[in-house]
């Protein structure tokens, strides 16, 4: 039975593909990783278009296509007053109408799941970096760091900051990825590629193991 972890981008594929390698994870859940755009090919790569996805997936639970669905989006950044409400509103926009809703909680770090009674599995929800804080994939590499790389990247951090915010089109959301990939490249093998990252980051990182154990609860 299928398996569909919906992500914004085509970079936010091949990382998690690259985890779920990393953790020996990709044979033991068999989970397809997938854009809007493998499911429509005019789709945009944003989260508006994950969301858009959200009742043609719900219909191939319904028609027993596919047995697990979860989405994985940023929380983004936003001058506005709680985002995570704001993203958690228009997923339950999309999913109320045809019968989920949203699992009652105290703990979000393990991620978010709208139920069914009518089905077995809950779709599974991940804000990245950690379902409380703004930010992206690039975020949550950042807090799932391990400690002998932290000296490196402080070096990094303050040399952006030096360079000044003018240059980029929009500061706030460039920061971290300006931070993360300026990091990767000045490695003992500089690198552009995201998923190298997993060499260079703490697997105990608490961050690290919830985003885990959600694929696991999702999926398994």
């Amino acid at each position: 039975m299928i398996k569909h972890l919906i992500v914004e981008a085509e970079s936010d594929k091949l990382f998690i593909q690259a985890f779920l390698r990393h953790e020996k994870l990709n044979l033991q859940l068999n989970i397809d990783v997938a854009t809007p755009q493998d499911f429509e090919s005019t789709a945009y790569t944003t989260k508006q278009a994950v969301f858009q996805q959200l009742p043609r997936l719900a219909k191939l639970l319904e028609t027993g296509q596919v047995s697990h669905i979860g989405i994985l989006v940023d929380m983004d950044f936003t001058d506005k007053t709680d985002i995570k409400s704001q993203n958690l509103r228009q997923i339950s926009e999309r999913l109320n109408p045809l019968g989920f809703h949203q699992r009652q909680q105290k703990n979000d770090n393990l991620g978010f799941y709208f139920e069914n009674s009518d089905y077995d599995n809950p779709i599974g929800v991940w804000l990245m970096p950690n379902n409380e804080d703004e930010g992206y994939l690039e975020t949550w590499v950042k807090m799932a760091m391990s400690s002998d790389q932290q000296s490196h990247f402080t070096q990094i951090e303050n040399f952006i900051q030096s360079l000044g915010i003018s240059h980029f089109k929009n500061p706030v959301t460039a920061m971290d990825k300006a931070r993360i990939f300026t990091w990767l490249s000045t490695q003992t093998k500089p690198t552009q590629d995201l998923s190298k990252s997993l060499e260079l980051i703490a697997a105990n990182n608490p961050v690290y193991q919830n985003f885990k154990h959600w694929l696991v609860t999702t999926f398994q």
